[in-house]
């Protein structure tokens, strides 16, 4: 072989780009899923009280379940100008916009978590408007 077929590439790519399977983190959250399940119709406040006490901040592996949390609970509900629920700057229902489902949510209104189904059919029925304004 000579100099002029040798491609050089660094480590990581190698790795990459030669691995079978890469190597990733062995994640048990099925815990976390089944302790926010069981609190719907609690307060989101509460609860995530009790999950940072749970959790601290020192432990690393600690920290990375604490950032799971969104994987599962719809934190970041606000209600628009024109009663629209929104999400991350989209107005929630509009069959153009996509965006991952969880398995709950915090209901803007009241603070509460509550099942997605819950929002799912009230977006169905129309107490919600995807174009603003609540019935």
């Amino acid at each position: 072989m000579s100099d002029a077929d040798t491609k050089h590439i660094g480590l990581k790519r190698h790795a990459r780009i030669g691995a079978r399977t890469t190597k990733m983190l062995n994640e048990n959250l099925a815990p976390l899923l089944r302790y926010l399940r069981r609190q719907r119709g609690r307060c989101w406040g509460a609860v995530f009280s009790e999950i940072c006490a749970s959790l601290d901040t020192g432990s690393t592996v600690k920290m990375h379940v604490r950032q799971h949390i969104e994987d599962f609970v719809l934190t970041r509900i606000s209600i628009g100008r024109g009663g629209e629920w929104m999400f991350e700057g989209q107005v929630l229902g509009r069959k153009s916009r996509w965006f991952r489902r969880r398995d709950l949510f915090v209901d803007p209104r009241d603070g509460i978590l509550k099942d997605m189904t819950v929002l799912e059919a009230m977006l169905a029925t129309g107490q919600i408007q995807a174009e603003g304004g609540t019935q």
